[in-house]
């Protein structure tokens, strides 16, 4: 096993090098989104399984969060406390989760017939300053927002400590736990890492075993855990 840390080039080089050393099947978390250079491989009977991003540019097994879903129930969770002017921090639009979170978010605002301000979203590095910059401006703005949603657990740790410094309460909701969200107070949008290890790996034996179906895209369901951030009311801002 290995980590890319979220490097295309490292991704790449960790798989063929596993690749070499003849291995049966990989699981792959994927940092790029162009997998053509599994394709020899995967031809040559390596079975590969994609877990939290499907692959890019050719046909895979994939076991995904509802990435979507979850955006959109974490979202409307804000509107129906009372908010209408909510923010979007996320990571980079390249990365498949994050261009899906913001699709959930735009379909939630839409659902409830609210507009959605240029300056109300923020994708980017989960550089703290980029997030804790994003942060400030949309509450400073002419239109200040109420609550935010943050993308993932890096983005959602910088806007807890960015709503620290603020000083008045801003309603958020997270998508990831983050660690001691719960002592913290932090409702987010939890994804079920068991789940989508378990249901890679079973997927993973299904092909060693000799499946030949069509490749699949598997997508698990998410978890609102509201614990109070995301049920301040607008009053209270």
């Amino acid at each position: 096993n290995g980590s890319s840390a979220e490097d295309p080039e490292r991704e790449q080089e960790l798989a063929l090098a596993l690749c070499a050393r003849r291995v049966d099947g990989l699981i792959v978390i994927p940092a790029g989104d162009d997998h053509r250079y599994l394709e020899p491989e995967m031809r040559a009977g390596v079975a590969t399984v994609f877990v939290d991003r499907p692959a890019g540019r050719i046909d895979a097994d994939a076991v995904l969060s509802d990435s979507f879903g979850g955006a959109r129930g974490g979202v409307a969770h804000l509107i129906a406390h009372g908010h209408r002017r909510i923010g979007f921090i996320g990571d980079r639009p390249r990365i498949h989760t994050a261009a899906e979170r913001l699709r959930g978010y735009r379909a939630a605002m839409e659902d409830a017939g609210l507009p959605v301000r240029d300056a109300w979203v923020s994708l980017g590095s989960t550089d703290p300053e980029r997030v804790s910059t994003a942060v400030r401006e949309m509450l400073a703005a002419p239109e200040p927002v109420t609550a935010l949603f943050s993308g993932n657990n890096r983005v959602t740790v910088t806007v807890v400590r960015a709503l620290a410094r603020h000083g008045r309460p801003v309603a958020l909701v997270g998508f990831d736990d983050i660690e001691l969200a719960d002592l913290l107070g932090v409702t987010v949008v939890a994804q079920d890492a068991a789940a989508l290890g378990r249901t890679a790996a079973e997927r993973l034996f299904r092909r060693l075993d000799g499946a030949e179906e069509a490749p699949e895209r598997l997508v698990l369901g998410t978890t609102l855990l509201a614990r109070g951030s995301g049920e301040i009311a607008p009053s209270d801002v």
